[in-house]
């Protein structure tokens, strides 16, 4: 999770760009993984069952949506 605008951090600045089929790259010092986008959906602030344990490797991103405290984008990626 992370803010997708801010004066001092845009991690997510360009989030709700992402659609099906798209790649994320996530580079640690331990390697990097790639993962293709499977689903971009807006999710209640409260529901935290998108990130449940799953079988899959599987990212989830959630941010916040401008001008609605109530609602997250959530875009979730499996591994390739």
């Amino acid at each position: 999770a992370s803010h997708n605008r801010s004066q001092y951090v845009q991690y997510f600045e360009n989030i709700h760009k992402l659609k099906a089929g798209d790649e994320i790259i996530y580079k640690t010092k331990l390697g990097t993984k790639t993962y293709e986008v499977y689903e971009s959906t807006v999710i209640e602030a409260t529901d935290w069952s998108v990130i449940e344990n799953t079988s899959e490797n599987i990212v989830t991103l959630i941010t916040c949506i401008k001008d609605n405290p109530d609602s997250r984008l959530c875009v979730k990626a499996k591994e390739i």
